[in-house]
């Protein structure tokens, strides 16, 4: 019984026992009756008034779930190591899966070490991500969020500007990308069979930014709004970087969960909820500061 409860409880029976002592004959008995028979009804019908409030707030208590990422401003920002601090991604996800009745925890860690636990069903979700065949293996994937586009840049410095029309014309080059990242079908497997006179894998952009300027890699491949971004925080970039007009492909954004999560198992909810907030435009306010 909680404190109130208690409070409550003894306040009434020394009312009515007070009340009691005051009366004889028929009409005590009657009161008596009575009053025994309120402390009988009370107790058997109204359990709950005896139980501490820690039992309905666990009652109430959404289902966690966890996301992974690793920074990628603007669609998650923060730490590797910690919990995220923002972003679109996370802030969409979030409302996203409140909505469905769970409660979302975040870490970042690499970008590799998100897929494992994601295969192995240590996390549930990871987004934003492109399906490819491989990842459909051991994720159930929603149905497109939001659409952006891989570009290969380079430094501004070199001159003519990088042209290209077949995936061939990029073979001459040293790449700069990030492992475990998809960037198409094409580049993934021009990569995989080793095309490219060089491929760099850093741990963020920002290591393949600092190769791309000392002339260690000719070309990095980042999608557009990520580069953007981290071009606007650093304004001293503002005029060195260029992107060749051709994009590498035209990236459909997906989000993924774990074939071992709960989650999984709710996708035509969720796909149903993205719909939700598209047409409610809850989607395009979330997305609009990137």
């Amino acid at each position: 019984m909680s404190p109130q409860s208690t409070k409550v409880f003894c306040g009434l029976f020394i009312a009515f026992r007070c009340i009691e002592t005051l009366l004889t004959g028929p009409k005590r008995r009657l009161f008596s009756s009575f009053f025994y028979g309120v402390l009988i009804l009370i107790v058997g019908l109204f359990p709950s008034l005896l139980s501490p409030p820690s039992v309905a707030a666990e009652k109430k208590e959404m289902p966690r779930v966890l996301y992974v990422s690793d920074p990628w401003p603007p669609y998650i920002l923060g730490d590797i190591g910690r919990p995220a601090t923002g972003g679109v991604a996370v802030n969409f996800a979030r409302e996203l899966l409140k909505r469905l009745g769970f409660q979302m925890d975040t870490m970042l860690y690499p970008w590799e070490e998100c897929l494992r636990m994601i295969h192995e069903h240590t996390a549930d979700i990871v987004f934003p991500l492109i399906q490819t065949p491989e990842r459909s293996g051991y994720m159930t994937f929603s149905q497109t969020v939001f659409i952006s586009h891989d570009r290969v840049w380079y430094l501004r410095q070199r001159g003519e500007p990088v042209q290209w029309q077949l995936m061939s014309d990029l073979y001459p080059y040293r790449l700069a990308t990030i492992r475990g990242y998809s960037h198409g079908v094409d580049m993934d497997k021009a990569i995989e069979e080793n095309k490219f006179k060089e491929v760099f894998y850093g741990a963020d952009h920002l290591e393949n930014i600092a190769k791309l300027m000392n002339n260690e890699v000719d070309l990095m491949i980042s999608d557009e709004q990520v580069m953007q971004d981290i071009i606007r925080r650093h304004p001293k970039w503002r005029d060195k970087f260029s992107f060749a007009r051709k994009a590498i492909s035209k990236s459909q954004y997906k989000i993924a969960f774990s074939k071992g999560s709960k989650l999984s198992s709710r996708i035509d909810d969720i796909n149903l909820e993205i719909k939700r907030m598209r047409s409610d435009g809850s989607l395009r306010k979330i997305f609009s500061n990137y």
